[in-house]
């Protein structure tokens, strides 16, 4: 992809893998990119949390959860070499999990973790390219000078030449809606289950795993959060990230957080060895509510292009649905683009 005479400028809303992935190879090939999300951070489903709680002495404590994505492969030639990137970066570590599979042991994998947090991939790849962050996107204006974006306090950013929606189906459909009716009734059809995610700190326990997937109950997944690469705990304690399964989390979907945080710490004892009393240090529950899509993407295309519009449209949803489907699809859409960009830039050349 060649370096572009006269920069253009890209707009890319929504800082997960996708987005970012997006936004790195853009500015690789000579765009300008900024990158927009209403979070305040980047990473999306690539998220760690800080609990602080007060010990016995009354000094605060500290550990960090992974409550999202708790680990993701690197199959396809090009992720494996983002990821060997990463690894040599000092980003991304390799994690081979003891893990307890519904009542069976399983072999070893190797699967991969960003460190010392999940978000810490994101901000590798975006370096240091603009971005807003706790912004919002509540509409868009499209015209003759390309598009604007409208925040939810008034405020605007634009134009710009191009612009990519890396956001949930559901959020990306509301915004395409009166640009690109087509494209926004498919996104519409996107199921995407959710999972309340329980982050917990106990005193220490002899578990045996690094972390199991229950064959019953409300979980689906329970790991030892400290015992991945980079992770640490507090002395005497033991820090727990655990997913409900997407149907309890479907018929809980709109319950406290508290109540929600204790039911799955009380299917979280029932797993764990003992009957001691278990003091519990921290406990809290994050709902994810566009967890993982359900079914077939929309069509076979792993990210969507109008070269019409300068709009695209890339996610996770529409290549498979795990990390690397998130990364290949906004990695392709940046490939797409600027090709576009560099046939453009022949044509007036040669004109």
């Amino acid at each position: 992809m060649s370096t572009l005479m006269q920069p253009t400028h890209v707009a890319v809303v929504g800082a997960g893998l996708a987005g970012v992935s997006c936004a790195a190879a853009l500015a690789r090939a000579g765009a300008r990119v900024t990158v927009f999300d209403k979070s305040r951070a980047v990473g999306g489903r690539l998220a760690t949390r800080r609990v602080v709680w007060a010990g016995e002495d009354g000094a605060d404590r500290l550990a960090e959860i992974d409550h999202g994505a708790q680990h993701f492969e690197a199959r396809q030639p090009r992720f494996r070499a983002a990821v060997a990137r990463a690894m040599a970066a000092g980003c991304v570590a390799a994690w081979q999990p003891d893990l307890h599979f519904r009542g069976f042991p399983r072999n070893r994998a190797t699967v991969h973790v960003a460190v010392p947090t999940m978000p810490a991939l994101c901000r590798h790849l975006l370096g240091d390219l603009p971005r807003r962050l706790d912004w919002p996107v509540r509409r868009l204006q499209h015209g003759d000078a390309g598009w604007t974006l409208l925040g939810e306090d008034g405020s605007s950013a634009g134009p710009f030449d191009q612009l990519v929606l890396a956001l949930p189906p559901s959020q990306a459909a509301a915004l395409l809606a009166p640009h690109h009716g087509e494209w926004a009734q498919a996104l519409a059809t996107v199921r995407m289950d959710p999972c309340w995610a329980l982050m917990a700190v106990t005193d220490d326990v002899d578990w045996p795993w690094d972390a199991a997937e229950p064959d019953r109950g409300p979980l689906a997944w329970v790991a030892r959060n400290d015992r991945k690469p980079g992770r640490a705990a507090p002395a005497g304690c033991a820090v727990w990230v655990a997913h409900a399964t997407t149907a309890w989390s479907a018929a809980h979907l709109e319950e406290d957080p508290l109540d929600v945080a204790d039911a799955l710490g009380a299917a979280l004892r029932k797993l764990l060895p003992g009957h001691r009393p278990l003091r519990w240090h921290h406990r809290s529950a994050h709902r994810w509510r566009y967890a993982a899509p359900t079914g077939a993407a929309p069509d076979a295309r792993e990210f969507w292009w109008d070269a019409t519009l300068g709009l695209g449209v890339c996610g996770d949803f529409l290549a498979g649905g795990d990390v690397e489907a998130a990364w290949r699809s906004g990695d392709e859409l940046a490939d797409t683009l600027a090709a576009w960009l560099d046939e453009r830039l022949d044509a007036a050349v040669t004109a």
